[in-house]
């Protein structure tokens, strides 16, 4: 009662005052309640997954145009549709940037950071506006942070080696070195850094690992062009004599001849993007934590993905094919970075037969056909893209009438008639041509599908082929095959080769290795009748296992077969959507795509409808499960008919575009707007050129499998570039090669855009023999093994050897401190460490007494029989030469003078492993008395 009193009295006294107080602590109520509710309604609002996805489509669409304008709105409506989405404040600093407002593109860059800190994508912007806005210091700082966040970012690294270039005090260029080194490894692919590394080492007087770089990249870029070898050498010879002013010359000479090629200029947009008015990179994919990909199934997310027809816009309305059948194949010909196009077919003016060679130029194509040399006439009936000889620029075979024809790509954007040369000019009508490496000796042979009996061609790595089709038992008879597929299709580490044929069963050839192939499709589950048409390979349901799709023109008989493992399979009939859409179409061509980008291969089929008014084309989405459901609207309404199907990434945007050649001899170029949603990785393989010939250039015919979380795939390599979808993962944990020589290879946490190369491995040498010296064991040597089996010994000349199947006998010398007894026994091991297979059947420990002033000798070399056998070679008066020099004038006598582990090294890696380019060496040897024996001994180490 006390209290209420109390309250009352002090009520009645504030009457006044808390009348005030209530309609102010009222009215701010009310407002509260307003704008909590406001906010409560704007929460309580989910962004539509699809409108989000088509904006930001468009806004990246206007970005590539560079229509900034209407790319600002769009990423402002993705902003305040949904403000926790990292993407629209990115890309709206890309269009400031570009529009040269870089206090805005600061600020929205900032925000984005904010909400993302650790993105290296976002900073790379966000230092690119510090650049252009003059503060140096700032942009190092975010490149630096990003850095620490992605050690292996290349375009942050790339962009801070440049920034520090602009510098010559000391900390800058120990800055630049460093970052470089450190791009090199980021990016081993790539030549521009590795050529700014010995630059740098050059300058420095670092001699040896100059040499080391410039051997590397000799073995990794295509062929140089003839211009630069001379300064090439002239860099190695000057290096090798530490002569670092002439080596700096040489080389900024070579440095220059390189900058003009197109692997130079591909390197540096990857590096460093178009420039210009393009400046700076968007980013393309969502946060898939914050982004809409959280709330989204997949037929949502099917909502937003358009293929559009974009034919004119990309200059390929010069095409005036009219009726017949027309061939289109794509391929990055010149290594600009861009797939260009080949294309053949009837001219609808003229009436005559046209083929084009279309350069892809930043997304405009355009006809490069005369000036490349692409010279011949007459029908064709196919062509294909393969590096025949392994320089690194991708060759063209055309079938055609007449005679057949091989174009050697001369690296220089032109193209030579070489098929007199290469003997591959057969007048057999061929139906489809693919290169792979059936042998697995490191080269691309060639396979013809033709409408009688197949031929393939064996690669005499010589510039000439060897027809095999007889011999390997892949000539097939007397039937019309129309397609062929290659991979691994059994898991026993050789490439097979599955043939379609359209007048008789296809045929499952398993490869038997010694250039034979073995029919195995009757118990292979594949028997088919006739009318099949295509044929596709992947492995859609990811078990790691490649599966098949097989087209047909009679209606209703296309197979979809999935692999069981073991090199049998199975037809799944567990998609009835994909089964019963096509009964009423004939089925000329079909490919399996990931055109979404979440890591399960899609189906694209096309032919013509077997009803009037029907469809002749199906897209069809793999649910992830193996299963394929139709999916409508993300085609042009009227594409209703097509005869075959190119993919490829055209615009190098991250998905997958189509063109799709129709039965009425039109190509169509259909753009996909909208798969780069879900992120995906990008790679190419890139085998050594020089001194391996182990693995093709390109890796045709590796397997690649690859793991992002709980997600995994596999693809065999079919052409150079290889693309994966990870849908809303942002990266991958590890991509394992394995390469057609059978060594795997594993790359872990790779970039998403990356060239991947070969490791110099070895898959088999000789057994290595091991001594006790009284506390360990230790490597004495590699014992040769004259004997190898089947091994060729004459590579280098002009007849055929091989190494006799005779047991080989031996003769090691083990000097004496290297052997010491061990539990009162002498104890070697011989190992067998790789994957050669060694038989002996006695090993015996030879002890020879001498004069310590004699030292002996036996003949350890690999020669062809005979054998030397067991000599003993004693010397008692050594006679070190006077002189030692190479070829160049080089001092090479502290080098041989005494055996401590230093050798001459001096030599050109030539095509094969293990062989150089041949050199000299020039010894004086003082006066000698000529009436007495003379014997050169020489000791050194081969790398095989």
């Amino acid at each position: 009662m006390l209290r209420i009193n109390q309250f009352n009295v002090f009520h009645i006294r504030n009457t006044a005052e808390m009348k005030f107080k209530y309609v102010l602590l009222l009215m701010v109520w009310v407002m509260a309640s307003i704008f909590c509710g406001c906010d409560q309604r704007k929460r309580k609002k989910v962004a539509d997954p699809g409108e989000m996805i088509s904006i930001k489509t468009l806004g990246l669409a206007y970005l590539e145009e560079n229509l900034l304008e209407e790319a600002e709105a769009e990423f402002l409506k993705l902003v305040d549709l949904d403000p926790t989405e990292v993407l629209g404040y990115a890309n709206l600093g890309v269009v400031y940037l570009r529009m040269g407002k870089y206090q805005e593109a600061e600020e929205w860059l900032q925000k984005a950071i904010k909400m993302d800190p650790k993105d290296p994508d976002i900073r790379l912007i966000l230092a690119k506006v510090y650049e252009m806005s003059n503060n140096t210091g700032r942009s190092i700082h975010e490149l630096e942070q990003a850095i620490r966040f992605s050690p292996g970012h290349v375009k942050s690294l790339y962009q801070l080696t440049e920034l520090y270039a602009s510098s010559t005090d000391d900390e800058s260029l120990k800055n630049r070195h460093e970052y470089t080194d450190a791009l090199v490894l980021s990016a081993p692919g790539n030549i521009v850094p590795r050529l700014n590394l010995i630059e740098i080492l050059i300058r420095e007087g670092q001699s040896g690992k100059a040499i080391e770089q410039l051997e590397e990249l000799h073995q990794l870029f295509p062929e140089f062009p003839r211009e630069a070898i001379e300064y090439y050498d002239n860099t190695m010879a000057a290096l090798q004599v530490q002569d670092i002013d002439k080596a700096a010359v040489s080389f900024m000479i070579f440095h220059n001849y390189l900058k003009v090629t197109t692997p130079y200029q591909a390197g540096i947009m990857d590096l460093k993007g178009p420039g210009g008015s393009l400046i700076g990179f968007p980013v393309i994919t969502f946060d898939q934590q914050q982004g809409p990909a959280r709330i989204m199934d997949w037929k949502t997310a099917l909502e937003a993905i358009k293929f559009t027809d974009i034919t004119s816009s990309a200059g390929l309305d010069i095409l005036d094919t009219g009726p017949g059948k027309v061939h289109v194949t794509a391929c990055d010909y010149n290594v600009d970075g861009n797939t260009d196009l080949y294309i053949g077919g009837i001219d609808r003016q003229s009436g005559s037969y046209r083929h084009y060679l279309l350069t892809n130029e930043l997304g405009k194509f355009r006809d490069v056909t005369l000036e490349a040399g692409i010279l011949h006439q007459g029908m064709e009936y196919s062509a294909k893209f393969g590096d025949y000889n392994n320089d690194g620029f991708p060759d063209l075979y055309i079938l055609k009438e007449g005679l057949n024809i091989l174009y050697r790509n001369t690296g220089e954007g032109t193209f030579v008639d070489v098929t007199m040369i290469a003997k591959v000019g057969d007048g057999s009508t061929g139906n489809m041509s693919l290169f792979f490496d059936f042998d697995h000796d490191g080269d691309l042979d060639l396979f013809i599908a033709t409408a009688d009996s197949n031929l393939l061609y064996r690669n005499n790595a010589d510039d000439t082929f060897l027809e095999q089709g007889v011999q390997s038992n892949l000539s097939g008879g007397i039937v019309n095959s129309t397609d062929a597929a290659f991979g691994d299709f059994d898991e026993d580490g050789d490439i097979d080769l599955f043939v379609v044929n359209s007048d008789g069963p296809n045929t499952l050839n398993a490869n038997q290795r010694l250039g034979i192939f073995r029919d195995i499709t009757g118990q292979s589950g594949l028997q088919t009748g006739d009318g099949s048409s295509a044929v596709t390979a992947g492995d859609y349901n990811n078990d790691g296992f490649l599966d098949l799709f097989v087209s047909s023109t009679e209606a209703g008989h296309c197979k979809l077969y999935r692999n069981l493992g073991d090199g049998s399979f199975e037809s799944d009939i567990e998609s009835q959507e994909l089964i019963q859409s096509l009964q009423d179409i004939r089925v000329c061509d079909a490919s399996f795509l990931d055109f979404d980008n979440d890591g399960f291969l899609d189906l694209l089929v096309v032919g013509e409808p077997a009803i009037r008014s029907g469809n002749g084309v199906f897209l069809y989405h793999n649910d992830g499960t193996g299963k394929f459901y139709i999916v409508l609207d993300i085609l042009p309404g009227d594409l209703t008919s097509g005869r075959q199907i190119q993919t490829m990434d055209y615009n190098d945007d991250g998905d997958m575009d189509l063109v799709i050649a129709g039965m009425d001899g039109s190509v169509r170029l259909l753009r996909n707007d909208g798969g780069n949603n879900n992120h995906y990785v990008k790679m190419k393989l890139v085998g050594l050129r020089t001194g391996s010939a182990k693995n093709n250039y390109y890796g045709i015919g590796a397997k690649v499998e690859i793991r992002a979380g709980n997600l995994y795939q596999s693809k065999v390599v079919t052409e150079p570039g290889i693309h994966f979808g990870l849908g809303p993962r942002s990266k991958a944990d590890v991509i394992r090669i394995l390469w057609t020589n059978g060594v795997p290879q594993n790359i872990f946490y790779p970039g998403t855009d990356q060239d991947l190369v070969e490791e110099q491995i070895l898959k088999g040498s000789c057994p290595f023999l091991y001594t006790w010296n009284g506390e360990e064991y230790v490597f004495l040597k590699d014992i040769m093994w004259r004997s190898a089996l089947g091994m060729p010994l004459g590579i280098m000349g002009e007849a055929t050897e091989y190494a006799s199947p005779d047991a080989s006998v031996d003769y090691i010398k083990i000097p004496g401190e290297l052997l010491k007894p061990k539990n009162g026994k002498y104890s070697v091991q011989v190992t067998g460490e790789l994957w050669e297979t060694i038989y002996f059947d006695k090993v015996a420990l030879v002890v020879l007494d001498h004069h310590d002033s004699v030292e002996v000798f036996v003949d350890e070399r690999l020669t062809p029989p005979p054998v030397p056998g067991y000599k003993v070679y004693q010397v008692s008066q050594k006679h070190i030469p006077v002189s030692a020099s190479g070829m160049n004038g080089v001092d090479l006598l502290p080098l041989i003078a005494e055996k401590d582990d230093r050798y001459v090294s001096n030599f050109k890696p030539g095509r094969y492993q293990g062989l150089t380019e041949m050199t000299e060496l020039i010894l004086n040897l003082g006066e000698m008395d000529h009436s007495k024996e003379l014997i050169l001994f020489l000791n050194g180490w081969i790398f095989p």
